[in-house]
């Protein structure tokens, strides 16, 4: 299912929101407002997800259905998002369209998500999931950023019927990801002797004073702006700052995930050879000094190669916190669990989710205002040196300090291999046997 994840994923900043901001007659301020407020219904929607997640389970498991439901809410949303008639269209066309195509989404990224802890059981094996996971994402991302040249090349196909044609690649492959997992993956159903998740509100409110928990999502939000910042600024940078067109940018972009691609299993092996927060500061603090390199390289004069050399070093980093950060909270999870808070893996995924979605909300609304109230670009018309200088600066600017803060927040971390296994060992011995030898700061979600 990580196929359709690539799908809505980067591709939406990339391509749909500077499609609705140049095509669609819209304007980079207008976009970047409608897509961060709507963002923001996700802070209400994920958690709901999640509690339906942890305490509605079905015959088929606490996943599946609710994979099954998310599918004819979500076809005919992605059919309108990548086929709007027009220009010009309606900013309440665009906010009621992505209104649905978020509760789709939601439906499905929340338990997919809470999926992996029951069946993903040790410290590593966690990781290696969400590689996985993230490694087939990343290959749709590849073949949706590849679209866009091929096509041109291929004839004469506009921006508009590039976007349809990456619609319908959704359409197709939503449907059949799906099925495939709920046929082939399973769903283990809740143990009936096992401590229920409690929702009470005093429950709830003393899972979410766990500081560990937060640093988790605060950095998930970092992680947020600085991946979808990039994205959704990426062509015109590349445009006004480099001088390279949009197909070619594209096939640029693309090899700036191929190098992530590549570089996971490095970043995966570092944190099985230490620990997770261990590489998990690690890649963030490499992308973070990369990013600076696109600065001098487009004050230079830019050019296809010095784009291509940023992409390429500045990729190194790409895609490896989201498997790294993931991983880390299925042993939050965990943890929680052997503390008797029950298992709320829907709920702790949805607070993610939603971390993760308003990071992404907040790289598409703040550049995208940035751009058009401050810096005074518009993508339509010529710009001045000085507004290039300014969209690079906002480039640069978002990814470089939201990763530095990411590698901040991570730099030390309570729950390490070792007290993975107390927590294990603890779920194994019936939730409570152990309690006492687990970490005093995962019992009391105390900062280290």
């Amino acid at each position: 299912m990580g196929i359709p994840f690539g799908a809505v994923g980067l591709p939406m900043a990339v391509f749909i929101a500077p499609f609705y901001a140049e095509q669609m007659g819209l304007g980079t301020a207008m976009v970047g407002i409608i897509f961060m407020m709507l963002r923001f219904w996700d802070l209400f929607s994920d958690p709901v997800m999640g509690w339906l997640v942890d305490t509605k389970p079905s015959r088929l498991g606490k996943i599946k259905h609710w994979l099954l439901m998310a599918v004819p809410i979500l076809l005919p949303a992605v059919w309108f998002l990548y086929n709007p008639v027009g220009p010009p269209v309606s900013p309440v066309f665009l906010a009621v369209i992505l209104f649905l195509f978020y509760i789709g989404t939601t439906m499905i990224v929340t338990p997919h998500q809470a999926w992996a802890p029951s069946i993903a059981l040790n410290y590593d094996e966690r990781s290696r999931l969400f590689m996985w996971r993230e490694l087939f994402t990343i290959s749709t991302m590849l073949v949706m950023l590849a679209l866009p040249s091929i096509l041109s090349r291929a004839g004469d196909v506009s921006f508009a019927q590039q976007i349809s044609i990456m619609g319908w690649f959704l359409i197709i492959a939503l449907p059949v990801t799906v099925g495939a997992a709920v046929w082939l993956v399973p769903d283990p159903k809740p143990d009936a002797d096992a401590p229920r998740a409690s929702f009470h509100p005093k429950a709830i409110l003393e899972a979410l004073k766990q500081q560990t928990l937060w640093r988790l999502l605060a950095t998930e939000i970092f992680i947020g702006i600085a991946i979808a910042g990039t994205a959704g600024t990426f062509l015109f940078a590349a445009q006004w700052g480099f001088g390279v067109g949009h197909g070619l940018a594209s096939l640029i972009l693309m090899a700036h995930f191929i190098a992530g691609f590549a570089a996971m299993p490095v970043w995966v092996a570092i944190s099985k050879r230490s620990e997770k927060y261990i590489a998990m500061r690690s890649v963030c603090l490499w992308s973070a000094v990369t990013y600076v390199s696109y600065m001098p390289l487009a004050l230079m004069g830019g050019g296809t190669v010095s784009l291509f050399i940023a992409a390429i070093i500045s990729g190194f980093g790409y895609g490896s916190p989201f498997i790294l950060v993931r991983s880390m909270m299925a042993d939050l999870v965990e943890a929680e669990e052997a503390r008797g808070g029950g298992n709320r893996a829907g709920l702790f995924y949805s607070l993610m989710s939603g971390a993760y979605k308003t990071g992404a909300s907040f790289a598409i609304g703040i550049p995208y205002i940035l751009l058009g109230v401050l810096v005074g670009f518009n993508p339509a018309t010529d710009n001045s040196p000085e507004t290039v200088r300014g969209l690079m600066a906002v480039f640069v600017g978002v990814p470089v300090v939201s990763y530095a803060l990411a590698a901040l927040l991570i730099w030390r971390y309570p729950i390490d291999r070792a007290e993975q296994a107390k927590a294990a060992a603890a779920i194994n011995a019936g939730g409570q046997a152990n309690l006492e030898s687990l970490h005093p700061t995962v019992n009391k979600g105390d900062a280290p």
